[in-house]
């Protein structure tokens, strides 16, 4: 059996397939912003200046994700609790202004989406993966209670 087409399914490879398909949406979502802020003049800029700022960090750290380190972990799940922060207020607004709620693309890439991310790097095994000190021991004390060796 051939090797070379293996791939790793852990949390943090699956985190890293998400995270990268969250950057090409915002990516998308940069050029609509764009083109708005030139249609409509100077209104919708900051939007435009925001979106393209997260696609640009989002895509930065797809490429830092290989380096296991903390900081960029936490650095991760920052940009998903910005994410998830700016759908609930589009939810919100959606909803007092238009009296409905998100599209469900919508809900999927602004909430489930980084939702579902954040919850990867959450787990045991991501944080193990970048070598999270207070995981280590957690796991290295629940092996004792169970009575198995490493």
């Amino acid at each position: 059996m051939n090797d070379s087409n293996h791939v790793d399914g852990g949390p943090v490879a699956v985190a890293g397939l998400l995270l990268f398909v969250q950057g090409a949406i915002a990516v998308a979502l940069a050029a609509e912003a764009v083109g708005a802020a030139i249609v409509f003049g100077g209104v919708p800029v900051l939007g435009a200046i925001l979106t393209v700022t997260g696609a640009t960090v989002t895509l930065y750290l797809v490429a830092r994700l290989r380096s296991r380190r903390r900081s960029t972990r936490r650095w991760i799940m920052g940009l998903q609790v910005g994410w998830i922060t700016l759908g609930v207020i589009d939810l919100l607004l959606a909803l007092a202004l238009a009296g409905r709620g998100l599209t469900p693309t919508g809900f999927l890439v602004r909430i489930v989406l980084p939702g579902s991310i954040f919850w990867l790097l959450c787990r045991p095994a991501a944080r193990s993966e970048f070598g999270d000190p207070g995981q280590a021991a957690e796991s290295d004390e629940q092996r004792e209670l169970e009575g198995t060796s490493a």
